[in-house]
C-alpha cells in the first residue's frame, strides 16, 4: 500500500533545525517553534521536492533520517539543499510571521516596545529573500545537471510540477 501525498506531508522528514535557519537568516531565535517548523516543511514539500524530483527527494530524506548522506549525496544536501531551504523556509515565514490564529480569529499581535513595519518594507523583504532563495535554487539546479545521481530525472514524469505559476521574480545577474 502506499502512502497518499498528505499522509505523506505530516510525516515528513524536517531537513533544517531552527536555529540552523534563525542563525543564517534575520529570524530571531525567540519564534514560535511551530511555525517555523510548518515554514520548512512547506519549503520543502512545495519548492525543493519540485526542484529534485520526488525520487531524489525521497533518497534525500531517507539518507538524511538514517544520517547516512555521503558523497554527492551529502555535498547536494551540506551546500545546495540547506542554503536554499533556509531562505526559502525564511521566505515562507515572512509571508504569515506576523499573524496568529486562535479560536478568537486571525489577528496581528503587537508589542508596545515595537513598531510593524509597513507592507511596503515587508514586500522588499519578500523581495530580497525570494531573490536569494532563487539564486540558491539555481545553483542548485546547474549542479544537479553537472552531476550523475541516478535518482534526478531532469524535464521527467519524476518531476512534481506546481499547480500554480511561480509569483517569484526573477533575477538575473
Amino acid at each position: 500500500l502506499g502512502i497518499s501525498r498528505k499522509l505523506k506531508f505530516l510525516i515528513m522528514t524536517i531537513l533544517l533545525t531552527d536555529s540552523e535557519l534563525s542563525k543564517n537568516t534575520l529570524l530571531s531565535g525567540n519564534i514560535d517553534k511551530d511555525k517555523l517548523r510548518q515554514c520548512i516543511l512547506d519549503a520543502q514539500a512545495e519548492h525543493l521536492e519540485v526542484l529534485l524530483g520526488e525520487k531524489l527527494y525521497e533518497k534525500i530524506c531517507t539518507d538524511y533520517d538514517a544520517n547516512a548522506l555521503s558523497g554527492d549525496y551529502a555535498t547536494l544536501y551540506t551546500d545546495y539543499i540547506k542554503p536554499f531551504l533556509i531562505r526559502q523556509s525564511a521566505l515562507e515565514y515572512l509571508k504569515i510571521g506576523a499573524f496568529s490564529v486562535s479560536n478568537n480569529g486571525i489577528f496581528q499581535p503587537t508589542s508596545q516596545n515595537a513598531q510593524p513595519i509597513s507592507d511596503t518594507q515587508l514586500q522588499v523583504l519578500k523581495d530580497e529573500m525570494s531573490i536569494k532563495a532563487n539564486a540558491y535554487a539555481d545553483r542548485m539546479h546547474r549542479w544537479l545537471k553537472q552531476n550523475n545521481l541516478p535518482e534526478f530525472e531532469c524535464d521527467s514524469e519524476n518531476i512534481i510540477k506546481p499547480t500554480k505559476p511561480s509569483v517569484m521574480p526573477w533575477y538575473l545577474p
